[in-house]
């Protein structure tokens, strides 16, 4: 009787590419050696050596990985340079997804607090454009107020919080385009404010904040909600807490 030969592979998160650990582990050490932004001068007998594995082994590896689309590679006068593709980009960042996932998935929800300040009025006209609003609503469970509440965050430890928010899996408001312009997706993360309010931090696909600015977005104005006198809305400088609710 012939022995079947298993072999155990696994498809990226998603997708409809097959590849196996080992393939895994290459797209990943090329990309800490460079290969995400720019393409690197490699050869197979290097590669080898940093893998623990024969030039003919790697050499294999990067036959497979191209055949799958997750590297490219271009004939240089040293040999070859390498460089991953967007295929092998989103490899990547799934991975890391998932094993913040996977360390974290205990942690449900990040308190993050940032201050008050003003934006440039942006916000209240993309959202309130009804191919976003009428999303909101179906996605999150309300028309948002027409405004963001913008807050910076300054605490490092916060910071990183937001980077972790990001890893987490968002809910998705996709884009179009209306009259010659392309409005992006936005990604948006549940939240809850100190008074109860339920509302959402949201990070445009396209934004002229910086990564320490967020977005948050309710059914009603949270400058006056969160304001002790609704009459006088809250000034900029003001801190703020926001629970966000991760999936």
């Amino acid at each position: 009787m012939t022995k079947v030969k298993s072999e155990h592979k696994s498809f990226l998160f998603g997708s409809d590419v097959d590849f196996d650990s080992k393939q895994l582990a290459v797209v990943l050490k090329l990309g800490i050696y460079g290969a995400i932004n720019n393409p690197i001068d490699i050869t197979s007998s290097e590669l080898g050596r940093y893998l623990g594995v024969s030039q003919q082994t790697a050499a294999r590896y990067l036959v497979e990985l191209e055949k799958n689309h997750l590297i490219e590679r271009t004939r240089t006068s040293r040999g070859q340079a390498v460089q991953i593709t967007k295929l092998g980009r989103e490899l990547l960042e799934n991975l890391s997804i998932m094993i913040t996932k996977a360390l974290y998935s205990q942690t449900r929800s990040a308190t993050i607090y940032g201050e008050l300040e003003s934006g440039l009025g942006e916000g209240a006209w993309y959202i309130s454009q009804e191919e976003y609003s009428s999303q909101f609503e179906e996605v999150l469970g309300f028309v948002p107020y027409p405004g963001t509440l913008n807050l910076r965050i300054l605490n490092i430890d916060d910071l990183k919080k937001i980077a972790q928010i990001r890893q987490s899996e968002p809910y998705i408001i996709h884009g179009f385009e209306k009259k010659g312009r392309y409005f992006g997706d936005v990604m948006c993360y549940k939240a809850r404010f100190i008074d109860g309010t339920v509302g959402a931090i949201i990070i445009p696909s396209r934004t002229h904040h910086n990564k320490d600015i967020l977005e948050a977005i309710a059914p009603i104005c949270l400058r006056e909600k969160l304001a002790e006198n609704p009459n006088i809305p809250l000034k900029d400088g003001v801190h703020i807490k926001i629970e966000v609710l991760l999936q």
